[in-house]
């Protein structure tokens, strides 16, 4: 299972942080290779993203089902569906104690099926940098 956590340091209000993290309007179309997104319902999101593993460039589809979360939370399955892949994650709001908040982003994929013990290692290469990359770009974005 491909697991990737990252947290950022936000010289922001934790209220305006808040908000950002659940309009998911606001941050979609920051996850890298974004390619575009639309919402099924009034919870759950899909993205359109363009994976790169190593060798392999692919559009992948994937739902994100949202969760009941707090407000400094927002928490989804994930569902594969371009391709057999599913997992779960979220992202969290942190006060520090100097008043700023610290962004936390958190991923799990897992693939099955008949390419699972291809996909798996890829992934596992994959995740890390995606959620780095996607925490980074959303303190900068939730800053302005």
């Amino acid at each position: 299972m491909a697991t990737g956590l990252y947290s950022e340091n936000i010289e922001v209000g934790e209220l305006k942080l808040q908000e950002f993290i659940q309009n998911k309007e606001e941050w979609a179309v920051l996850i890298p290779g974004y390619l575009h997104h639309e919402f099924p319902n009034e919870q759950d999101m899909i993205w359109v993203f363009q994976g790169d593993f190593g060798i392999i460039q692919k559009a992948v589809k994937v739902e994100l089902k949202y969760k009941e979360a707090a407000p400094n939370q927002v928490m989804f399955d994930l569902v594969g569906l371009s391709d057999p892949i599913n997992g779960d994650g979220y992202f969290e709001i942190k006060q520090n104690q100097d008043g700023t908040c610290q962004l936390v982003g958190n991923l799990t994929m897992k693939a099955s099926g008949f390419l699972a013990g291809m996909m798996n290692p890829i992934l596992e290469k994959f995740v890390p940098p995606l959620v780095e990359q996607l925490v980074q770009k959303m303190a900068v974005k939730a800053s302005i």
